[in-house]
């Protein structure tokens, strides 16, 4: 299969193995520890938002297809499975948000999960370019900055209080390292990604 059906991204994530294999270890574990609170029965006094956490694996599992097989996956059925994910995880959004006045729990986790499917669609897709060959660069840029920020922010609220990643990912619900490491390797995976998308 041609590396041009992804815009080159596929070819950019081949080329620059050093990072590459990086992410997918930190991938790999990220979806073990979200995979194990899943499964694992919490203590009496926590809380496991299924449906974000389920979204949190989901988003994990299609990163590593991305990242190990980047020359295999076929791409139209990528934007497919990223669209349908998208359109989900927006869908349990409204419905979190409709029940906002009686719990907040789940409502900015879903949202992240929804903004990081969708930039990761968009990354596939090749929105604004010439011919249809690549994405714009302004917006992959600008949203692998928000996504690297978030990541600098989550990092930096440690051992400060509950912290963005705590206010995302309820503080009942997990441990710290639990909560804070599949968050920023999934902003960093998605922000490689972006770059990826306009570094052919």
């Amino acid at each position: 299969m041609s590396t041009r059906k992804w815009w080159g991204v596929a070819e950019f994530v081949e080329q620059y193995a050093f990072v590459r294999w990086p992410v997918v270890a930190a991938f790999v574990l990220a979806s073990l520890i979200v995979a194990t609170r899943l499964t694992r029965r919490p203590p009496p006094a926590s809380r496991v938002d299924a449906a974000s956490e389920g979204a949190h694996l989901l988003m994990c599992l299609v990163m590593l297809a991305m990242l190990v097989f980047p020359a295999a996956v076929d791409p139209h059925a990528m934007r497919g499975l990223l669209t349908g994910l998208t359109v989900a995880f927006a869908v349990l959004l409204v419905e979190r948000a409709v029940q906002w006045l009686s719990g907040p729990d789940g409502v900015l986790a879903l949202g992240y999960h929804t903004l990081a499917a969708a930039a990761m669609l968009y990354a596939m897709t090749g929105h604004g370019a010439v011919h249809g060959e690549g994405v714009a660069t302004w917006p992959a840029v600008a949203l692998a900055v928000l996504f690297g920020l978030d990541a600098l922010l989550a990092l930096g609220t440690v051992g400060h209080g509950p912290g963005w990643h705590r206010f995302v990912h309820p503080a009942g619900a997990h441990p710290l390292t639990s909560a804070l490491v599949p968050h920023v390797v999934m902003d960093i995976g998605t922000a490689f990604m972006l770059i990826a998308a306009i570094g052919r």
